[in-house]
Order: C-alpha cells, then structure tokens, then sequence
C-alpha cells in the first residue's frame, strides 16, 4: 500500500499512538481517496499519489459530521468538500461532495437543516432490501442449479484444453 498515500499522509498515519491507531487514520485516509475517486468517476487505475488528504481534526467524534479534511491534487488544493463521520469504533464515513462553490449552489437546502440532524443513518440489509421489486420472476430450478456449484475454482488438468 506504500504507493497508495502521499509521504505525508503515511506521516499522519505513522505518528498515531498505536498501531489501532494508525489502522484506523489508514482506513480514514482510505475512505477519502475512495469517496474522490468515485465522486469524478474514476476506476482504482487512477494514481492515487496525485491526490493527498490533509485530515482535520486527528480525531473523529462518533456521530459528528466534520467538513474540515482539505483536498491536494497534485499539490494544489483543491475547494473540495467531503463530509466524513464514524459510525462507531470501527467504521468511517466519507462522502466527497464535490467542489465548494458548485456544491452549495446546487444544494442550497442542505445547508438550511439543523445542524444537529444526522446526516448518516445505519441501515441493515433488510431495510436496504425492504422495497425492493424483483426484475426477473422466481426461477426456482436457476437457484437450484447456483446452489450445487462448488465453493471454489477447481484445478483442470493440464491435458484438457
């Protein structure tokens, strides 16, 4: 992962107190580049050294929604706004929303929401799921056909071709 994050991110992410610590600044920086990425519509093909997060605050309250991280790309920072949360110990949200200016235009309604709305809200799979409409009827003999497929690839001899 070293040619994934800038020097100076594996700095930030290096001078954490332990190693759960840097773990978590890690997955922290990864959320980021992810949410970027995905925001301007670019595969994990794109040099991920060209963009470098400056995290703000260090610390991240369960909860809160922060829009301090600043964007470099290439070196120069970029009006990019990211909203990024935990959900709890273990799980980070970040959400590139896109440049500052454009973003505020074209959302105008979010920034008149009590500042004390969540933003974020945890969903299991089954409210995920709950309205869901099926695009294909039932096939009851394809379901059975993937269920008999084995776990894994299997090895093929090296004389059949």
């Amino acid at each position: 992962m070293k040619r994934q994050f800038t020097e100076a991110e594996w700095g930030v992410i290096r001078s954490m107190n332990n190693e759960w610590m840097q773990l978590d600044m890690f997955y922290r920086h990864w959320a980021l580049k992810e949410s970027f990425l995905k925001a301007i519509g670019v595969g994990i093909g794109f040099n991920l050294q060209r963009i470098e997060f400056n995290v703000s605050p260090l610390q991240l309250e369960i909860g809160k929604v922060y829009q301090e991280t600043k964007l470099l790309l290439d070196g120069d920072e970029e009006e990019w706004t990211f909203e990024e949360t935990r959900l709890d110990d273990n799980h980070h949200v970040a959400v590139a929303l896109g440049k500052q200016e454009e973003y505020r235009q074209n959302h105008s309604h979010v920034y008149s929401m009590e500042s004390n709305q969540p933003r974020f809200m945890l969903l299991t799979f089954e409210d995920l799921v709950a309205f869901g409409i099926p695009i294909t009827p039932e096939d009851s003999a394809y379901w059975d056909n993937f269920c008999s497929k084995q776990e894994g690839p299997t090895k093929q001899s090296s004389h059949s071709r």
